[in-house]
């Protein structure tokens, strides 16, 4: 039997993994998900993979429009929304003067309560924790390391949300996100700049971004630049 992959935090169509809920009575393992819209549904591995489960089905119902423009939901001032699929978005501002886009379901919800500063809060405060008293700390205080055969440095961390299966997560990211006071978004990346992946002074490092437009139309384009900018504050 294969290692079971953990999607946690993946993200398919609108609904955004949570937790491993299990096995169902066909002995398929089951994911509890959150919709864009804020409720709460359970999928199994092949239906997200396959694309069958999108949402939690609201998309059959009439959305309603809730003004939360003045709210403040966690460490998240709202300012402006919007409307995609149904689905109602607002511009936000952390307590850390970052910018991001969150929708009224994750903000109701409480699934998303800062620009993701917080959870890099948490995974520093819970770095040196003795996890089910498995967790190794090496003699000077830091988290135990290895080097892939592709050259990178992982170090491991199972209270680091994008941990993989084995509980380790590539340093050089770990060191961005703490530059930048948030977790990395799946479509970033951190360059080498000198080419040379064990290398991970900050100097040498550079936040680069994968996203791009969802279609080649000029106001897909449009909305798709607007948002970007309001991600990264420019």
């Amino acid at each position: 039997m294969g290692t079971l992959k953990n999607r946690v935090n993946e993200r398919y169509g609108l609904l955004t993994v949570i937790k491993r809920k299990g096995r169902n009575s066909s002995n398929h393992v089951t994911w509890e998900c959150i919709c864009e819209c804020g409720k709460k549904t359970i999928c199994t591995s092949n239906n997200l993979r396959a694309g069958h489960t999108k949402s939690c089905g609201h998309l059959k119902n009439k959305s309603v429009f809730e003004d939360l423009s003045g709210r403040k939901f966690g460490r998240l001032l709202v300012k402006k929304g919007f409307i995609k699929n149904s689905i109602s978005y607002w511009n936000c501002i952390c307590e850390c003067n970052n910018k991001t886009i969150v929708s009224s379901g994750h903000l109701k919800s409480g699934h998303t309560k800062s620009c993701g500063c917080f959870l890099s809060e948490i995974s520093r405060k819970n770095a040196y924790k003795n996890i089910a008293g498995k967790k190794k700390i090496s003699k000077n205080g830091t988290l135990p390391k290895r080097k892939t055969k592709e050259g990178y440095i992982k170090i491991h961390d199972r209270t680091h949300p994008n941990c993989d299966s084995g509980g380790f997560v590539a340093e050089h990211r770990v060191i961005m996100e703490k530059h930048i006071g948030r977790i990395l978004y799946k479509h970033e990346t951190v360059h080498h700049k000198n080419g040379i992946r064990d290398d991970n002074k900050l100097e040498n490092l550079e936040l680069w971004s994968n996203s791009h437009p969802y279609g080649q139309r000029v106001k897909d384009k449009i909305k798709w630049c607007k948002e970007f900018l309001l991600l990264y504050g420019v």
